[in-house]
């Protein structure tokens, strides 16, 4: 035995090789986290694939509307007394469904605006303690970029919190926000299938009465002397809105269709 151990401190010393690997220690997955790697990835990647010759005629239409566009025909002349023609930048092509270019979530970003820090900065106190509870990482200070007077803001002023998840936290808060936190509101149903930015990246937007349903502020709720209501924006890489739903509806986010205008009974 004490042969082993005099060779386990030799093969500790500076200079000699170890056995072991001393690379950075990999961390345990979440359970969103394996649900997305083990399953989601390989099932958007079948759901998004598009035959070749369907994507070459679809990549010809869009050639032909561009090229309308850009000529002009069939539309509203451009106004010659408008110096400056507002150009919206192009949207990036899809790729095609590969394992490589599969659609994930890249950042959320939970960050809670408070008005009253304009009265007295104290007040965000409560918002980035709120923060770091809630998401288990401290909360950064947003201060104000320009000048407003009407709402007596000056730049450099705290305006607000936020916290930029990534990894294995990113993925614990959103299974937090969907399996405990949505379940329990009664009054929401959903995203609408028409929002988004248009680039894969959604906003959610929750009241004050919201940020006591997440277990941790549970036990704490009553310390806050003031409870704010917080926005989640989800960055992914769908590079269009259709993947990105998919994407979120894959992670149990809910979207609902906007209900249309109820029509009045016909009197026979």
């Amino acid at each position: 035995m004490l042969g082993a151990v005099s060779r386990h401190v030799a093969a500790l010393r500076p200079g000699a090789s170890r056995a072991f690997s001393t690379g950075p220690v990999v961390g345990y997955q979440t359970r969103l986290s394996q649900f997305y790697h083990n399953t989601l990835r390989d099932d958007m990647m079948i759901l998004q694939y598009v035959p070749p010759q369907v994507r070459a005629r679809q990549e010809e239409l869009e050639e032909a509307r561009l090229k309308a566009i850009k000529e002009n025909v069939g539309g509203t002349p451009p106004n010659p007394l408008r110096k400056r023609q507002q150009t919206r930048p192009p949207k990036p092509r899809v790729a095609e469904s590969a394992a490589h270019n599969t659609p994930y979530v890249d950042k959320v970003t939970v960050h809670i605006r408070c008005r009253e820090a304009l009265q007295n900065k104290h007040n965000l106190l409560s918002a980035l303690m709120t923060l770091q509870v809630v998401t288990g990482q401290r909360a950064e200070v947003i201060k104000a970029k320009n000048d407003a007077a009407p709402w007596k803001l000056r730049k450099g002023m705290p305006i607000g919190a936020k916290v930029e998840l990534t990894g294995d936290r990113m993925y614990e808060f959103l299974d937090k926000l969907v399996e405990v936190v949505l379940p329990r509101m009664k009054e929401y149903n959903g995203l609408r299938m028409d929002s988004g930015d248009g680039m894969g990246c959604f906003t959610l937007g929750f009241d004050n009465s919201a940020i006591g349903l997440f277990p941790e502020m549970e036990m704490v709720y009553d310390m806050f002397p003031m409870v704010f209501g917080f926005a989640v924006n989800i960055k992914t890489t769908a590079g269009h809105n259709p993947a990105g739903r998919l994407l979120l509806s894959g992670l149990n986010l809910p979207f609902v269709h906007a209900r249309k205008p109820a029509t009045e009974s016909l009197m026979l």
